[in-house]
């Protein structure tokens, strides 16, 4: 099979590789789609210490079963021919987390993409337990975003109870994933913060208002007058867009971290304290978002249109490439074998 491997910062090479083969629990995906995440931007640059070369990324597809460890599959409903999306996250199951419900959280968790073989390849091999079935005419490049879309949700679900007004920072693809989540679980005024215009014209093409960072005070003020803003999701991780959070949220307010920009950000606590801001980041997803992210994309609830492109394969280093320089008009690129 043809994969695309990761050698080191900018380093990307199709290699030929032996086809993998189902283990106990496990199956053999035919791979479809495959989205390139904003987190294998950073490894290709060099810039992620868990994603140790040589490596086949991929974490984010959408594929046909083709081989099954058949005990696993009949007692879990799948058979070859499914399509199926998968939740790349492994956790043990027996930690102090898992136990909780928190498996994301797993002191153990293991990627598909980073410990593992990913799916910038002809197949992918996954545990049975991790699969969820799709429609056979669903679009691939649509259901491969379940993995972002359910870690959209999830930080929403950490904003809660505010969710009736919501500033969202980024306009890429957990961005404008975020803001189509948040109006489809009950988001009424959303206020989305970019620097590129081409981003900004997506989301006013899915009913968002929009502002550049330099805008956004007055904007914010236009838009929630007096009542303040009580949720902000940040994005981009940047250390100025934390401290610009920081100041426009309101007293006891949720500010919720996804971005993974800056390792560290002086911050003003003080303010923190007084006003009794909430800070939380946000890791990946449970098992019921996912769930809820499969069913949202199912019913055709969100929109990838003009801002997904797909590429082949083979035109993985270019397109990982061009994404890094900002050198295409779309957020997200899905690989196909």
């Amino acid at each position: 099979m043809k994969t695309l491997v990761y050698h080191g910062p900018r380093q990307l090479s199709l290699e030929d590789k032996e086809d993998p083969h189902a283990g106990p629990g496990e199956a053999v995906i035919k791979v479809e789609a495959a989205g390139i995440c904003g987190s294998e931007l950073e490894g290709y640059l060099g810039h992620s210490s868990v994603r140790i070369p040589p490596l086949i990324m991929g974490h984010e597809f959408c594929g046909t079963i083709v081989g099954i460890d058949y005990q696993s599959g009949a007692l879990a409903g799948f058979s070859i021919g499914d399509k199926v999306v998968a939740n790349p996250l492994i956790s043990c199951g027996s930690c102090d987390r898992c136990i909780i419900g928190k498996r994301n959280l797993c002191r153990h968790r293991e990627l598909i993409g980073i410990h593992r073989p990913g799916a910038f390849a002809g197949y992918v091999t996954v545990p049975v337990s991790s699969l969820y079935k799709v429609p056979q005419e669903m679009d691939a490049a649509v259901a491969s975003l379940a993995e972002p879309l359910a870690v959209c949700i999830h930080a929403i679900k950490l904003g809660l109870p505010y969710l009736d007004d919501l500033i969202i920072y980024g306009a890429g693809t957990i961005g404008l994933l975020t803001l189509q989540a948040a109006l489809n679980m009950g988001a009424n005024q959303v206020l989305v913060v970019d620097r590129q215009e081409v981003r900004l014209h997506h989301v006013k093409l899915l009913g968002a208002e929009v502002a550049t960072p330099e805008q956004v005070e007055v904007k914010a003020a236009e838009l929630f007058a007096q009542r303040g803003i009580d949720t902000i999701i940040d994005c981009v991780g940047a250390t100025a867009v934390r401290q610009q959070a920081l100041e426009l949220i309101s007293p006891g307010g949720n500010i919720v971290l996804v971005g993974l920009g800056s390792d560290e950000s002086p911050m003003k606590l003080n303010h923190l304290v007084r006003q009794e801001v909430n800070i939380r980041g946000s890791y990946s997803y449970s098992d019921a978002d996912f769930k809820h992210a499969v069913q949202m994309l199912v019913s055709g609830k969100i929109r990838a249109d003009g801002w997904l492109a797909k590429r082949n394969l083979s035109d993985g280093p270019d397109s990982f490439r061009a994404l890094v320089e900002g050198k295409t008009e779309f957020s997200k690129i899905t690989l196909h074998p």
